[in-house]
């Protein structure tokens, strides 16, 4: 055999073993990995080989084949933090390319409306990466309370409280229409003193039909520089949500949220508002009361126009309590 004719076929066997070797492997990225769906969670602030570790710890150990390719196209380094979903079927190639291109799956989360800002942040971490404490902390400032509209939102899985914050301030700003100003700026009102009354109105009543009604009567009280005398401000102020009967010891209590003591608003909202109760404050039922007392049995009021009339309201409600034996 010629020296020519050798060298011939050492070169078509290795062409033949690299043709070989390119389709065995294109098949195996083009090849299913995952037999269900697969969710990952990689941490923000690792680096590099942490979320190699962290991807070898939580995908299965057909996963590796993920893991070589990622290796073999020198992609460790894209590695982006988030939660990434896997579908049933997906090829290693298709895997390998959404980690290192950073698709990653947003997620559902919810902000409540409500009194207790503990259980809100809890609820609002449930299915992000951010710490519910300092989520709190962020809820509870002054300059964020009054911009919380409560809702469900995506969000990526790790966001952290600076960046729900960022993204809180962006919804409230989006809420806050042109329309919606205009029907503040009518009233007198700024958005954050509507969110202020909102949140009064929202803990003085339940039902959301009552909602209007009871808006209007504040801002009557308002328009006549008449104290509010809300009894869920001096709830808030004692910091005793257990209190079911307001009495005159209460209304002693040194706070600027005292709102028998001080005319005007108080100085915050007093919960995270339903904006269904921000509606009621912006298109309130324009009427002539002045009073109001909770319904003896029932979860509504009674609304008078004269405090004579509101002293026997009141009177009725106090003898249904002492049936109740409530006292407190």
């Amino acid at each position: 055999m010629s020296k020519r004719r050798m060298v011939t076929g050492i070169l078509m066997v290795v062409g033949i073993g690299l043709t070989l070797s390119i389709v065995a492997w294109d098949r195996w990225v083009a090849g299913r990995w995952c037999e269900h769906l697969v969710t990952v969670d990689l941490k923000p602030g690792d680096n590099m080989v942490q979320h190699m570790i962290s991807l070898k710890e939580q995908l299965p150990s057909s996963g590796d084949r993920v893991l070589a390719h990622l290796k073999m196209r020198s992609w460790e380094g894209r590695l982006k933090a988030g939660r990434y979903q896997f579908p049933q079927g997906e090829s290693v190639r298709n895997s390998a390319a959404r980690l290192a291109t950073g698709n990653r799956e947003a997620v559902q989360v919810l902000i409540r409306a409500g009194r207790d800002v503990g259980p809100i942040a809890g609820t609002a971490t449930r299915h992000i990466h951010a710490d519910s404490s300092r989520v709190a902390t962020m809820l509870s400032q002054d300059s964020m309370m009054w911009r919380v509209i409560p809702n469900t939102y995506e969000m990526w899985w790790e966001s952290d409280a600076q960046t729900m914050a960022q993204r809180l301030i962006f919804e409230h700003k989006q809420w806050w229409s042109e329309d919606r100003l205009a029907a503040a700026r009518a009233l007198g009102l700024t958005p954050r003193e509507v969110t202020i009354l909102a949140s009064i109105v929202q803990a003085e009543t339940a039902v959301i039909s009552e909602a209007p009604l009871v808006a209007g009567l504040y801002l009557n009280r308002l328009q006549k520089n008449m104290a509010l005398q809300a009894d869920p401000t001096l709830i808030f102020a004692l910091r005793d949500p257990s209190i079911r009967r307001v009495l005159d010891e209460h209304k002693e209590v040194d706070s600027p949220y005292n709102t028998y003591q001080n005319l005007g608003l108080p100085p915050g909202p007093i919960r995270f508002v339903d904006p269904r109760y921000l509606q009621s404050v912006l298109h309130p039922v324009e009427h002539n009361f002045f009073y109001m007392c909770a319904k003896p049995g029932d979860t509504t009021h009674n609304f008078a126009r004269t405090y004579r009339e509101h002293l026997r309201n009141a009177r009725a409600y106090q003898r249904w309590l002492n049936k109740q034996r409530i006292f407190r």
